[in-house]
């Protein structure tokens, strides 16, 4: 505890015990709460935390008499710089014998200030440091109920003092997808003004439109070049920014992966031993991995299997002694196994070696033995067997083994077949529905591995839909982006229990994700097309909400499977691009979150302010790293507030950003077989592979003959711009031809083709006629 300065007439000075206690007016000058608002843990009979912000010294304040962790938080406008604070407590009450000045971080509240043995009406205290905040709150700390009538706050409005070179048009600054949606940021620019695309550098007009509510919207603006463009309005102009088929997937793809390698416990570019880490540094036991790598492989095969291999199977043979067991229970895999594949066998051996059976752990397996059937061909049987028997002799185990514990663990069980009710908090520890999709993998693997008892993991998923059905309420921000970068799991199992059982879905299930939809969209109306956390808020209290912003498209995609309305799912698409946008610069700070985004990401100008060197994950040197994300005190347009607010990536951010890159990955994804006028059959794939127009792409799929013969098809890219690869296969009588190989074919009979896995699989049929 430190020194402080009590008040309690203008003129006496005592000193006492090496502390100076001054009394003075409780009158104070430039007063910043007067500009705030306060709330509190409760208020007796008619008393308003407001009487302790206005100017008034005969109104006050009081907790409930029975209120034993009574406090009281004043919220500033924006973001401020806080030298001290000042309380006067209230004349009917004692004062507080002991009081803890707390501020918001990462939403938990940090003591500050400790006040200890007081007893004095009227305190001044100067904060060690300047404290960067716009929320602050005393707390009683002596199981006292508290009576306040003035709480100060004194220091200045924050502004940052380094030079952005800020843009009044913000963009998305790598670029935008053709043919999706793209919009700008311009809210200091008044309405009805036009604005204008331009080659960078050029004065050529090539698309004109008009910035209404601070935005504009350039959709249907879809070059097919490679030059870099600008928006330009009036005087104002935007970064550059290019415009190409698969612009983020582009960007993207590759880094995903290259962050999550660095990023493995142990054999990533740290050999450390890290605390709250199992498979990945910092990781805990929510991260999400498995089924963010599981769902990128399914919905997008061809792009990850043609990738470069960069990495190869560690044994921990070569490492020290107390490395021994934390992984090698699965054998290793072949050197020319794509490196998604490499990480997900690294995930489940990490799990199955270290026997970490926190449900939301070994609720993961499931994604890999649902995904077997994909993955047999790069990995040996072994591992299937090794994790199925792990995961089976732990499913409905209700304890927990300690190693896989950490603090932020809620579950009041662990077996998965239970009904889960328990919500997280704003941590992201606990998202509703996090069983679900896990036990509808089990009961398709079961059924597939013809276990008797299959039908328990269904009924316990049906189980926990219909209650989330019946007792989540959207309109409570806890349920959906309170759940910060975990939010994502729940519309996620919604859309998976809708698409792969339709017939046997809860009641009720598509009309509560129309009203998810509709509450998400109504928090949307503002400059950015930014969902807010509620009416009041912009982001989760005190967070850095990363991982929120990049896993929110995954949970829109995923709604949009199930949402039938065309204008709604319309509104939607826009809500899940200018989110992708807010990552990339179309935010109040203008910035990129990547500190290292204009090294790294092609096209990026300004990244984020600043990383976190070291920290548990030690994630600063990966590339891709999310570092960090305006906060509430940033919005509606405040970019002066710079650099506040913690920062550091985090695996969850990374994993949720790849979760949403394969969700939309597998929205915009199609493939279609057709007879032609000729005696030919086309077969047509729209899939995100078109990352280069330097060159024409090829993939191959299957033709497949209902009686299981199939033969190989390449499908050539139309054009260096097209999202479409095709092929056209000649036929004579009842025969099909294709690059020496045929296929028998009789009237009646199906041909089909598919592109990606599992429950992202597009498929075709067509029923044979002459």
């Amino acid at each position: 505890m430190r020194n402080i300065i009590w008040y309690k007439t203008a003129l006496i000075v005592l000193v006492t015990t090496g502390l100076m206690v001054q009394f003075a007016s409780a009158q104070q000058k430039n007063n910043l709460s007067l500009t705030g608002t306060a709330s509190a843990s409760s208020s007796q009979n008619l008393s308003s935390p407001d009487a302790t912000i206005d100017g008034d010294s005969n109104t006050f304040w009081s907790s409930n008499s029975e209120d034993r962790n009574a406090w009281l938080t004043v919220r500033l406008p924006g973001a401020t710089e806080l030298t001290r604070v000042s309380i006067h407590f209230g004349p009917e009450r004692k004062p507080n014998s002991k009081i803890h000045i707390q501020y918001l971080l990462n939403g938990e509240w940090r003591n500050v200030e400790t006040i200890e043995n007081n007893s004095n009406k009227i305190l001044d205290i100067p904060l060690k440091k300047e404290l960067l905040t716009d929320r602050i709150r005393v707390s009683a700390a002596d199981q006292q109920p508290m009576q306040v009538v003035d709480f100060g706050l004194f220091g200045q409005v924050y502004v940052d003092t380094v030079d952005l070179a800020a843009k009044a048009i913000l963009v998305n600054q790598s670029g935008y997808n053709l043919n999706r949606p793209k919009r700008f940021s311009a809210p200091e620019i008044a309405d009805h003004t036009p604005f204008v695309i331009t080659e960078k550098d050029s004065h050529e007009v090539l698309y004109r439109g008009t910035i209404l509510g601070g935005k504009g919207d350039f959709s249907d603006f879809n070059p097919t070049s490679a030059y870099e463009y600008e928006v330009k309005a009036g005087t104002e102009k935007s970064f550059p920014f290019r415009i190409g088929p698969y612009w983020l997937e582009r960007v993207s793809y590759r880094s995903m992966l290259d962050f999550m390698i660095g990023a493995r416990h142990y054999v990533g570019n740290v050999a450390d031993i890290r605390p709250i880490s199992f498979e990945w540094r910092d990781g805990d036991f929510f991260n999400w991995s498995m089924q963010s790598l599981v769902a990128m492989y399914l919905s997008n095969p061809e792009a990850y299997e043609r990738m470069d291999v960069t990495t190869s199977y560690v044994s921990n043979a070569s490492f020290p002694e107390n490395y021994r067991g934390f992984w090698g229970k699965l054998e290793p895999y072949a050197s020319e196994t794509p490196d998604v594949v490499q990480l997900i066998h690294w995930d489940a051996d990490v799990k199955v070696s270290k026997k970490l059976d926190h449900e939301m752990q070994k609720a993961e397996l499931a994604h890999f033995l649902y995904a077997w059937p994909y993955l047999k061909k790069w990995l040996p049987r072994q591992n299937f067997d090794a994790v199925y028997a792990y995961a089976t002799s732990v499913w409905s185990k209700a304890d927990v083994s300690p190693h896989s514990l950490s603090q932020y663990d809620l579950s009041p069980e662990h077996n998965l077949l239970a009904l889960k009710t328990q919500l997280g908090s704003t941590k992201g520890e606990m998202p509703p529905g996090f069983s679900v999709i896990p036990n509808l993998m089990m009961f398709e693997v079961a059924r597939r591995e013809q276990a008797p008892d299959a039908n328990k993991y269904f009924e316990a998923a049906f189980k926990q839909m219909e209650w989330m059905i019946k007792n989540l309420d959207w309109e409570d921000p806890m349920t959906t982006k309170g759940q910060r970068m975990s939010e994502h799991v729940t519309m996620r199992a919604f859309a998976y229990f809708y698409t792969q059982f339709p017939d046997r879905a809860p009641a009720g299930l598509e009309e509560k994700v129309v009203e998810w939809a509709k509450i998400a969209l109504s928090r949307a109306n503002n400059y950015w097309d930014f969902r807010k956390y509620d009416e009041e808020e912009w982001t989760p209290p005190g967070w850095n909400e990363t991982g929120n912003i990049l896993g929110f498209p995954a949970s829109v995609f995923a709604a949009m499977t199930i949402v039938k309305d065309p204008a709604l799912n319309t509104q939607l698409e826009i809500l899940a691009w200018s989110h992708f946008e807010n990552a990339f610069g179309r935010n109040p700070t203008g910035r990129q979150f990547s500190y290292k985004g204009p090294e790294e990401v092609e096209g990026v100008d300004l990244g984020w302010y600043s990383r976190h060197k070291g920290g548990i994950g030690l994630l600063d040197e990966l590339p891709f790293v999310f570092d960090g994300s305006p906060k509430s005190f940033h919005y509606p347009n405040h970019p002066e507030a710079g650099n506040l607010g913690w920062t550091e990536g985090w695996v969850q951010f990374n994993t949720a950003y790849n979760t949403s890159m394969a969700y939309m990955a597998n929205y915009y994804s199609d493939i279609s077989l057709q007879r032609t006028d000729g005696n030919q059959l086309l077969i047509q794939l729209k899939a995100p592979l078109n990352f280069h127009q330097e060159k024409i792409d090829t993939v191959a799929v299957q033709l497949c003959h209902e009686n299981g013969k199939c033969i190989p098809i390449q499908l050539v890219e139309s054009d260096l711009y097209s999202e479409y690869l095709s092929a056209r296969i000649a036929f004579s009588g009842d025969e099909l031809r294709y690059d020496g190989k045929k296929i028998q074919i009789r009237q009646g009979d199906t041909l089909s083709v598919s592109y990606g896995y599992g429950f992202f699989m597009k498929e075709a049929e067509l029923e044979w006629g002459w």
